[in-house]
């Protein structure tokens, strides 16, 4: 048995029109559970009834004069049209949710239930929306505004987020007050920076090399107070990583952290974003005009990733926000205080740049409080078989394979390659492998490789501790050959002098560097 939908059409509009229809229903004892009577049309949902007596039915109603035709249908108008407007509605890009007077949910597109309440939108309709949102600051900003307006905006931060929030009145044809719209805007999305929800902590760096164990333990030591940080390193070394879990680390963690790549966006809109625009100032601008980051951050961290990139004049204006910790929007003339913590990364010698007058001396000063220097993958091979364990779990559950380990040569491969893109290159690799690989095991084939970068060694070795010696030996060969004393070429490999000849002694490497 099945619920039945109907659509009388009736030969002309007369009174006590639908008697006749349900004394049908009556007649065979078939409930009725929701009806709309429109001048010449009726709209009937009957209880589940056997397919027999709907027969009966239907050649009853076919038999009555009033009524010119019985249609069965899927939809009520009113059904059609609300799924018609969820579908719209779950298709916008930004939350939309209709409450009541009371504050009570009674629609909420996917949007807004799942990416910004993290919620089920099915469950959530009728709770209260103040047990996810401040909405009585909402309701009381509505009450403060003067005249007839009827929309309000606010900051309100939901989660490790912060959107633009509109309220909006929704009244009916007699002008009476039937409850609220409520519009849900990540300030990120209309930007052009971002902002992560998923928080990177120390735990999260893979490296447990005496460099990569200091350089971390440096990391938590920054992370307690409020300075800026600038960290160096070249592309693909985990920047915006160490950044992230710098702020993570601090007092500032509940607050936002974001992050804007200055090399890639133009001079005009990069000044903008950093430091808002005041209404009217831009063709094609917002008319309320926008908030840059360092007002967006407040409380939180501000990452500026490849600082380098960034114009003179740009420079000289984040040097004034960093010393008066003010900000004055493009076109504006009102100072705003603001509280956001500086990170800075760069993969560029910003020395030689201050030498060759493209980068401000002054604000090197400021924002280099504290350095972190990354060194590179090729500088830290040790720790390739612990990034490679780490990698490929997670290509593993990527492409739902088992990977439980890797052939001694495929190693030899990743050990003596140069990685000039560092462990984002690393990365990139090991998911390559992992999706084709058609065994448990990682092979030589497996690993694709730019050869033009890998060292002239031959992979003669069949164990890891062999292949790293090999690499030791010739690293300390080639510095030796390139410096003029065991001193500079400690000094190049970063070692102590005493590491160094010790090293040397081990493998045996010509004694005529011992002079010295």
């Amino acid at each position: 048995m099945e619920t039945k939908k109907i659509k009388l059409t009736a030969v002309e509009d007369r009174s006590h029109l639908t008697y006749k229809a349900l004394s049908v229903l009556y007649k065979y004892g078939v409930g009725l559970m929701w009806m709309e009577v429109y001048p010449y049309v009726v709209y009937i949902k009957m209880m589940p009834v056997e397919e027999r007596i709907w027969e009966l039915i239907k050649k009853e109603f076919e038999d009555l004069s009033e009524w010119e035709s019985i249609e069965e249908i899927e939809l009520f108008p009113f059904e059609e049209k609300d799924t018609q407007m969820k579908n719209v509605l779950d298709l916008i890009p930004h939350g939309v949710t209709l409450v009541n007077k009371k504050g009570d949910i009674k629609y909420i597109n996917n949007y807004a239930a799942e990416k910004i309440l993290k919620c089920d939108s099915k469950g959530i309709t009728e709770a209260n929306i103040r047990k996810y949102i401040d909405y009585d600051r909402l309701i009381s900003s509505l009450a403060n505004v003067k005249g007839k307006k009827s929309i309000v905006t606010e900051r309100l931060g939901i989660g490790n987020q912060l959107y633009q929030v509109n309220l909006q009145l929704i009244k009916n044809e007699e002008d009476i007050l039937t409850g609220y719209l409520i519009s849900f805007y990540d300030i990120d999305k209309s930007s052009v920076f971002n902002r992560y929800d998923n928080p990177i902590t120390f735990d999260d760096i893979i490296g447990e090399s005496e460099r990569m164990t200091a350089i971390i333990s440096e990391g938590k030591q920054y992370a307690k107070s409020d300075s800026p940080v600038l960290i160096t390193g070249e592309s693909g070394t985990g920047k915006e990583l160490f950044a992230r879990a710098i702020h993570n680390h601090s007092v500032r963690k509940n607050k936002p952290f974001i992050a804007i790549n200055c090399a890639a966006i133009p001079d005009q809109l990069l000044e903008s974003e950093l430091f808002g625009y005041e209404p009217g100032t831009f063709t094609g601008g917002t008319k309320e005009g926008k908030a840059g980051i360092f007002e967006v951050a407040s409380g939180g961290t501000v990452f500026l990733d490849e600082i380098g990139e960034m114009a003179p004049h740009i420079q000289a204006k984040l040097l004034r926000v960093l010393q008066e910790r003010k900000v004055r929007r493009v076109g504006g003339h009102k100072e705003m205080p603001i509280d956001a913590r500086l990170i800075s990364a760069t993969n560029q010698n910003l020395d030689e740049m201050v030498k060759n007058k493209e980068f401000r001396l002054d604000l090197l000063f400021r924002i280099n409080i504290f350095n972190i220097n990354i060194p590179p993958l090729r500088d830290r091979k040790e720790e390739i078989p612990i990034l490679f364990e780490y990698f490929s779990k997670i290509h593993s559950e990527r492409y739902n394979k088992t990977i439980t380990g890797i052939e001694q040569e495929a190693m030899q491969k990743l050990i003596y390659y140069n990685w000039p893109g560092n462990v984002r290159e690393f990365q990139n690799v090991l998911e390559r492998a992992a999706a084709l690989s058609t065994t448990k095991t990682i092979s030589a084939r497996d690993i694709i490789l730019n050869y033009n970068l890998i060292t002239e060694d031959t992979f003669v070795e069949n164990s890891l501790k062999g292949c790293l010696e090999n690499l030791e030996k010739k690293m300390i060969t080639d510095s030796l050959k390139s410096t003029k004393s065991i001193r500079e070429a400690a000094r190049g490999l970063k070692v102590t002098h005493t590491l160094l000849i010790n090293r040397m002694k081990k493998y045996d490497i010509c004694k005529e560097y011992l002079k010295d």
